[in-house]
């Protein structure tokens, strides 16, 4: 594969490493000087510095032959032009475009481009569609939402566990139920466990789970969910912020999805921000909403409106480490749950050695949103976990892959990766398979893959 980035921000370089780590032919474009040499000394291709909307310096760049063209620059318009330039030189090009402009994703254009057919990705969507998903299913932990029913939650073995000293193959008995545990992260590092793996105190699974499997889980690895939550306090009134608040406003209307069942019904909503702009703002949009403007360091302020007393709190201003601060000290205030908005999965070991329930790390969740649209027609989405070590991969099965037609025995390949679900052609349920479970042309598969492999999806999906 041959790709273009174009923008060596956080987020460009972040997604040249990962697709350099996968085999690609990547070249950087950036404008900027400095950007451009921190880019050269980060990432192993070649950068160009130079602006990315010039049709001559795509040219040079390689556009004509290239497979995917991604443009991460600080500006909407050039990234939605620089695409649309590509797909001109190149019709078989895919483009992703990240935009900012919560404008251009929404009514008419939805998430196509109006300058070209460019894919287009906001962060702030994806980021505050991360925060409900954690919130709907209680805030214990980071959760992914998969296709067909299924999700894959994240669980901390607690010394009071049953688990705690068992290997997995006891699993199931222990939890009462079929269930298949992705990856583990212990003191020793991440790995994706077989049934000889013995779990301890304070290592963290990510399990296969449906929605009536979540709440025993939890309570067999010690961190029962409680009272559903209620109480809600939002901490920043800005794009994502308004955003979650949204989507928990129009839960009532939700009819399906992994979460629906654990869905409080009636939350209690405040929102919370020091600028009294953005407060006048929220009260005119959110009439159903307490709106409050203050300083969350105002102790008197969380005492006064019991901020600190909630059952949920959620810290999704624009200064992420102000918002695992904000998160841990509400945490230690008697907020029931919380969950901060970060930068990047980097700060996901220090949030849980700070007790902050949840991280939603905004680039990397852009990056996985990105990857999803570049690895080819079978691929329909892609998670990172472990901090990027591992990601879970839900794609079909294509005609003429070397999976088809075989058992999970077969095309078995232990620690380098693991088929965690599996349906047949025109087969809408997914479920946990087994050992002879045949992998059937048109179908599909979730599967827990080392980041930079590709024997798992070329084994799957062999066309792309």
């Amino acid at each position: 594969m041959k790709a273009l980035v174009v923008g060596a921000g956080f987020t460009g370089i972040q997604l040249a490493r990962a697709l350099v780590a996968r085999g690609a032919d990547v070249a950087i474009v950036e404008s900027d000087s400095e950007k451009a040499l921190a880019a050269r000394e980060r990432v192993d291709c070649s950068v160009i510095e130079a602006a990315g909307n010039d049709p001559e310096i795509l040219a040079s760049a390689g556009v004509a032959d290239a497979d995917a063209i991604i443009a991460l620059t600080e500006n909407d318009e050039v990234n939605l032009v620089t695409c649309a330039l590509a797909e001109a030189a190149h019709q078989g090009i895919r483009a992703v475009a990240r935009v900012r402009n919560h404008c251009y994703v929404v009514g008419e254009y939805g998430a196509k481009s109006p300058f070209g057919n460019a894919r287009m990705v906001n962060p702030d969507a994806e980021a505050a569609a991360a925060i409900c998903f954690a919130a709907e299913h209680g805030a214990v932990g980071n959760v992914i939402v998969l296709d067909g029913g299924y999700g894959i939650v994240e669980l901390v073995i607690a010394p009071e566990s049953p688990l705690a000293g068992a290997p997995l193959k006891e699993f199931p008995t222990r939890a009462g139920r079929r269930c298949l545990v992705a990856y583990a992260e212990t003191s020793d590092g991440s790995f994706i466990p077989d049934g000889s793996t013995v779990l301890s105190a304070g290592d963290t699974i990510g399990v296969v789970a449906q929605p009536e499997d979540i709440d025993p889980l939890l309570a067999v690895a010690g961190s029962p969910t409680g009272e559903p939550l209620r109480r809600i306090a939002i901490f920043g009134a800005g794009r994502i912020g308004t955003l979650v608040t949204e989507r928990f406003l129009a839960d009532n209307a939700r009819t399906g999805g992994f979460f629906t069942r654990r869905a409080s019904r009636k939350r209690e909503i405040v929102l919370v921000d020091s600028d009294a702009e953005r407060c006048r703002e929220a009260s005119r949009r959110f009439p159903d909403v307490r709106v409050i403007c203050g300083d969350i360091t105002e102790s008197d302020l969380l005492a006064e409106e019991g901020l600190d007393a909630g059952d949920l709190a959620v810290a999704a201003t624009g200064d992420y480490e102000r918002n695992l601060v904000m998160a841990a000290y509400l945490k230690s205030r008697g907020a029931r749950r919380t969950i901060a908005l970060t930068a990047s999965a980097e700060f996901d070991d220090i949030a849980r050695k700070l007790g902050v329930d949840v991280t939603v790390p905004l680039r990397d969740v852009v990056v996985d949103a990105i990857s999803g649209h570049l690895r080819g027609t079978a691929v329909r989405a892609v998670h990172s976990v472990c901090d990027r070590l591992f990601e879970i991969i839900e794609c079909d099965i294509l005609a003429g892959s070397r999976a088809a037609g075989k058992t999970l025995r077969q095309i078995a390949a232990p620690g380098e990766y693991l088929v965690l679900l599996s349906a047949g052609a025109g087969q809408s349920a997914l479920a946990i398979p087994g050992g002879e479970t045949i992998l059937a042309t048109g179908g599909r598969a979730v599967l827990v893959a080392r980041a930079g492999g590709r024997r798992a999806e070329r084994m799957l999906a062999a066309r792309d």
